[in-house]
């Protein structure tokens, strides 16, 4: 007589999964989270120097509106650079615009030329520009520098050159 015993399968007794190949699903999943933060990245800091370049022109010609077109002073003083503020004195951005005024209003029809450029590719957006305005008795190259180092544009340098010196 055979006797059948109820005893439980031991785990030794059970089929075995390869535990390299669990290993290495888990191992592929984890490279495929770090490719996708990667790409999500820079998809986000790409996407920010786009932006970032649109704004620049949009404060450059901001600039040319704001002085040579409507004369505005303090739009000036509320936006240029501590570091040229402490370089220069206020005095000096008030002749640049009594200038301007002096002249008149130029022609809109102006160019205005030059690029944004950044530190290590996605930071500190900082660029040069110059347009030349023309007035109706003469012309005037307006030539400045821009800058995002915290997060606002500021003008951090600026001058004009003119054909003739305003009368």
């Amino acid at each position: 007589m055979t006797k059948y015993s109820l005893a439980t399968k031991r785990s030794d007794d059970l089929p075995k999964r390869p535990r390299q190949a669990s290993e290495g699903g888990q191992a592929l999943v984890f490279i495929i989270i770090v490719i996708a933060v990667i790409a999500a990245g820079l998809f986000f800091l790409n996407s920010m120097r786009k932006d970032a370049k649109v704004e620049g022109e949009r404060f450059a010609h901001e600039i040319i509106e704001k002085c040579a077109f409507q004369h505005d002073v303090k739009w000036l003083h509320g936006k240029v650079a501590s570091d040229r503020r402490v370089a220069i004195p206020p005095a000096m951005d008030d002749q640049f615009i009594y200038y301007l005024t002096k002249l008149g209003v130029p022609d809109r029809n102006y160019t205005l030329s030059g690029q944004l450029e950044f530190d290590s590719y996605f930071v500190s957006p900082h660029g040069s520009y110059k347009t030349i305005l023309t007035y109706p008795a003469q012309h005037a190259t307006v030539n400045f520098t821009i800058a995002r180092p915290s997060g606002i544009w500021l003008i951090t340098d600026f001058g004009v050159t003119y054909e003739r010196p305003p009368e």
